[in-house]
């Protein structure tokens, strides 16, 4: 859940969206109305954030804030 609270703070922070309206289930594309452009750029950020590096394969599969979360809990990295 810590994790979780990190990347909606990171989101929140990057495209000055409160982070009251930043879900679990929050997708990145519909909800937040991101193009693959500025879906790309946030994931660099996340990746850059956490000291991470995620495949191409896992890049595609964020779809919502939760996925972000997991892949980033999933190789303990910690902001």
């Amino acid at each position: 859940m810590e994790t979780q609270n990190k990347v909606i703070d990171l989101i929140s922070w990057k495209l000055k969206v409160p982070s009251s309206r930043i879900y679990p289930y929050t997708s990145l594309r519909d909800d937040l109305l991101l193009d693959a452009i500025d879906l790309m750029l946030l994931i660099a950020e996340i990746e850059s954030s956490f000291n991470v590096y995620l495949s191409k394969e896992e890049v595609e599969a964020i779809e919502t804030v939760e996925d972000a979360s997991l892949l980033i809990k999933k190789y303990g990295a910690a902001a």
